[in-house]
């Protein structure tokens, strides 16, 4: 059946997938790929945890930030390291990437791939589709042809997809067998040691470089204005709330994920153990900040309670903190990969 065939049936009847689980910050999900990964993988009958996917992708154990005022793309799993390709290669899906960003053709083009996609009750992973810095899936297509999507912005509720805005699509096109589980969970502890020792990655400092490249500017005055309102400010806030999010988010992650493979590596269970409690430390230093509210979005800070000076210095001793958590991770990871299989 030919693309046109399809679109022209499709324009005539609703083609929504209705059985996705919302897409919601407050279920725990702060990475929005894997979020929406993980609910592509549903669709297919794999009921794979969040946690257990940010581990195989490596997501769980990398911190990223950007050089330039930190932001807010830099924990974005496609953005500088990319781990796509891990977390599709573990569970032997194939994607197609469209770059769209406005260009008329790559619209039209990737459309009518999502639409035959939407035909086989496949959603599409989608950047942007609300102009916004999260992913979200492509789940639906209306009686008169305006795509749908499920993300973040009203979770549980469907809405237009604003085509113009997309940046990108991962759109699946064919579905393999998945790696075994013992290699899924050598995947994990290679890119945990990779994305800890790692330096730069294009315009990103990554592991324990981004630790410091991170504490040196929150503790340089020059690099702060508490009153100042300019956009460079403002993303400056925006990208710290949400790279600090995602890194006790990440933890968070690496530690269950740890606390649940350990048994199923027997030479090695008692080093994973351990380093699960390295990746809980690292979120028991980090987490009050969040629940207090010294670190938080900029549609939360004003003049008249300004992120200051010392809520930065603040933030920068924990790091540090956590840092040298991370820097201790490094011996318990070559103890476990030196037992673990080869890729």
């Amino acid at each position: 059946m030919s693309i046109d065939s399809v679109s022209e049936e499709l324009f005539h009847e609703s083609c929504t997938i209705r059985e996705i689980e919302p897409l919601d910050f407050d279920k725990g999900e702060m990475n929005s790929f894997v979020a929406a990964y993980r609910r592509i993988l549903a669709r297919q009958g794999l009921e794979v945890p969040y946690w257990y996917l940010m581990g195989v992708s490596g997501a769980a154990f990398r911190l990223q930030i950007h050089r330039n005022s930190w932001r807010v793309i830099s924990p974005d799993l496609i953005c500088g390291y990319d781990l796509a390709e891990y977390l599709f290669r573990a569970f032997g899906v194939h994607c197609e990437r469209v770059w769209v960003c406005g260009n008329a053709e790559r619209i039209a083009a990737s459309r009518n791939r999502i639409i035959l996609s939407l035909r086989d009750g496949i959603p599409t992973i989608g950047l942007g589709m609300e102009g916004r810095t999260y992913h979200g899936l492509v789940a639906g297509l209306t009686f008169d042809g305006k795509l749908l999507a499920l993300d973040y912005s009203a979770p549980g509720q469907f809405h237009e997809v604003l085509e113009k805005l997309v940046w990108c699509y991962h759109i699946p096109c064919r579905f393999e067998e998945p790696m075994s589980r013992a290699a899924q969970i050598a995947q994990a502890f290679r890119m945990a040691h990779r994305m800890t020792t790692t330096a730069r990655q294009r315009s990103f400092h990554l592991g324990l470089d981004a630790y410091d490249y991170w504490y040196s500017t929150l503790s340089n005055p020059e690099h702060h204005n508490p009153y100042s309102d300019d956009w460079r400010a403002r993303e400056r806030n925006e990208g710290n709330f949400w790279i600090f999010s995602n890194l006790v988010d990440a933890r968070t992650s690496a530690a269950v994920f740890c606390e649940n493979v350990a048994d199923e590596c027997r030479d090695c269970s008692t080093d994973i153990r351990a380093l699960g409690e390295t990746y809980r430390g690292i979120v028991a230093e980090l987490s009050p900040l969040l629940e207090r509210k010294v670190i938080r979005r900029d549609r939360d800070i004003s003049e008249a309670r300004p992120w200051t000076m010392h809520d930065r210095r603040k933030q920068a001793k924990l790091l540090r903190a956590a840092r040298a958590l991370e820097a201790e991770a490094v011996p318990l990871l070559e103890r476990i990969l030196a037992t673990l299989p080869e890729a």
